[in-house]
């Protein structure tokens, strides 16, 4: 009955501030209460809910300092205390609601003061909450309560759109999605325009369908040599059928199957929403639109994926103290805006340093030298950043100076000179040691030698005697 009196004799108070708060769903909701001046004395102050003929309190505080709350926000409606001593009581409503929305009124129980507010509440929903790729849909904007004379107008990610296919119905506003694509993926913000305020809300719109690549056409860079990973990724709950790749290469006119050396050549363990495809090493000749297709629900998805194969010509093979330009080749480089050149090389302890030389498609080295091996790296970039990079090769051997391999040649000759007289001077050696073990054998056996001497001597005399007896014959004849 007091709650009646109190709110009878609040309404015929002339003079009664009246506000409109227009919030998001899920936000903090602030109403404003404040006295003329801090009160000196202990008020009581009264937070009440008008719905229709009805009226519930929402938060009250006695003279005596006692709190109380209404039974529906008990958790998310209070006053701060540390205003209240400064006059200001101030209703905070945490995650609002729908049904939060409506009329608020503060009674001050001193010189009667009071002050309403209508409380708005905006909410952006789907329908369905998550739409299936290619399925129609509807986003639909709702206000509690609907303002009479309230300008609604839809952004997606930001961008005003158009209101062709918007409908308003009886408080709420619609805008229909005649088929769910990637283009309607993202951010969905409802603004309302009042006479005074304005308020917003926004939503995100997600989409059950192939999560990777989300664009229609991707284009894809690998390097000539290299693996790379076309992908082809549905939303995880789903179980795609009649899954498959199809390719046209560049400068064909439709597509055909992706040949056998591109397919894997056993099952892969990836879940069934992965149907991505691995080229395990890509060629000059793969370039192309492959197209990744499957059916869920009785809709046909697909993808496609532009695949633009790099690799680095060289003008003329490698030679020491020769020029040498490499050049950046893309299948297709309509993306790119610019090329950098940088050098990799690596120290003793395999720690990379990469450093910048050129920024053209195409770089020259007038001279081959030692420090010019290593790895080159062509980077190519677009827009958005650095699209891919291609590595060529320097083998360190062929990058040696002339006079370097003339040095070698004569240390060469050198060497093999001196292997020869260490063969000879060894050999010379082995024949002297031969001889000493011969004679050593020979003094062990003393009798032995005595025989063999005396031998020899006989020997040596008949020998003698025999060319004297020869020479002396004809002259005894005469």
């Amino acid at each position: 009955m007091l709650l009646f009196i109190l709110l009878g004799t609040a309404l015929s108070v002339t003079g009664a501030v009246c506000d409109e708060i227009v919030v998001e769903v899920g936000s903090l909701a602030v109403l404003p209460c404040t006295v003329g001046s801090p009160p000196q004395a202990a008020i009581s102050v009264q937070w009440v809910k008008t719905n229709g003929r009805s009226q519930n309190t929402v938060w009250r505080i006695q003279q005596s300092g006692l709190e109380f709350r209404g039974i529906e926000a008990v958790r998310r409606s209070w006053c701060p205390h540390n205003d209240i001593r400064k006059g200001s009581f101030n209703l905070h409503i945490e995650s609002v609601r729908p049904e939060d929305g409506g009329e608020y009124i503060c009674i001050a129980m001193r010189g009667k003061e009071v002050q309403r507010h209508v409380l708005r509440v905006i909410q952006v929903s789907f329908t369905p909450a998550v739409p299936l790729e290619g399925s129609s849909a509807k986003v639909t904007c709702n206000v509690t309560p609907w303002p009479e004379e309230a300008i609604v107008s839809w952004k997606l990610n930001g961008r005003p759109l158009s209101p062709q296919q918007t409908q308003s119905t009886m408080n709420k506003m619609e805008q229909k999605i005649t088929s769910m694509s990637p283009r309607e993926m993202g951010n969905w913000t409802c603004a309302v325009r009042l006479e005074k305020k304005d308020g917003e809300a926004t939503q995100y719109l997600s989409m059950k369908g192939i999560s990777r690549p989300l664009e229609e056409i991707t284009q894809v860079y690998g390097a000539v040599g290299s693996p790379i990973v076309l992908p082809c990724v549905y939303t995880e709950e789903l179980t795609p059928q009649n899954t498959g790749w199809q390719w046209k290469p560049n400068g064909a006119r439709s597509f055909q199957p992706v040949p056998p050396t591109l397919r894997p050549s056993a099952p892969s363990p990836r879940p069934q929403w992965d149907r991505s495809l691995r080229v395990e090493s890509v060629a000059a000749g793969d370039g192309g639109t492959y197209r990744c297709f499957g059916e869920v629900g009785g809709r046909r998805l697909q993808r496609q994926l532009l695949l633009v194969t790099a690799q680095v010509r060289s003008a003329a093979p490698v030679k020491p103290n020769a020029p040498m330009t490499l050049t950046c080749e893309l299948s297709d480089d309509t993306g790119v805006t610019g090329y950098e050149w940088v050098q990799v090389t690596y120290d003793s302890n395999g720690t990379q340093s990469v450093t910048p030389k050129q920024r053209t498609k195409t770089l020259r080295i007038p001279k081959m030298t030692e420090e010019h091996s290593g790895e080159w790296v062509c980077r190519y970039s677009g827009k958005q950043g650095i699209l891919g990079n291609v590595t060529y090769h320097f083998q360190v051997m062929s990058h040696l100076e002339g006079d370097k391999l003339e040095g070698s040649s004569s240390r060469g000759v050198m060497a093999t000179g001196l292997c020869f007289l260490v063969l000879l001077l060894l050999l010379i050696a082995l024949q002297a040691y031969r001889n000493h073990r011969r004679r050593k054998m020979a003094l062990q056996y003393p009798a032995l030698e005595t025989i063999v001497h005396t031998a020899s001597n006989a020997r040596e005399r008949k020998e003698r005697d025999r060319a004297r007896d020869k020479s002396a014959g004809p002259s005894n004849t005469n």
